[in-house]
């Protein structure tokens, strides 16, 4: 049986991509294709997260056969939850979190309010982690 995770891989890789635009200066602009290369992500898949990215203001490009991407902000000013969100998120911690989801129980049940709380931790956790933390250096 396959387990299912909360974090997608297209998660896991918007991730990989913002540590690794923040090992760069500002002004260094980085190919699709070295992303794709360096980080083993296939080419197609780093161009969708890259453009992603770009729409969530994330990132910036440069057109052109001397173009790429680039960080637009600094990677201490970068959260991991805005990356994760930039890509795409609808995390629930249950499905009773869910906005039109009908619980008969919802008034005499105590889980609905524990699952809320440790969604919101999570959450905040995320928005507190910034990419600065998780720059790849040796990858360069």
């Amino acid at each position: 049986m396959t387990k299912r995770t909360l974090f997608t891989r297209e998660h896991d890789y918007a991730l990989r991509i913002a540590a690794y635009l923040a090992s760069f200066n500002k002004d260094e602009i980085i190919s699709v294709n070295e992303l794709s290369t360096k980080l083993r992500i296939s080419k197609i898949f780093t161009a969708r997260i890259v453009h992603k990215l770009r729409i969530a203001n994330i990132t910036g490009a440069v057109q052109g056969k001397y173009g790429g991407v680039f960080l637009k902000s600094p990677a201490e000013n970068l959260s991991v939850w805005d990356v994760i969100n930039a890509v795409g998120t609808d995390i629930k911690i249950n499905e009773c979190l869910n906005e039109h989801y009908s619980c008969e129980l919802l008034f005499g049940c105590k889980f609905h309010h524990m699952f809320h709380s440790v969604e919101k931790i999570l959450i905040d956790r995320l928005k507190q982690e910034k990419i600065s933390n998780y720059i790849f250096h040796q990858i360069k």
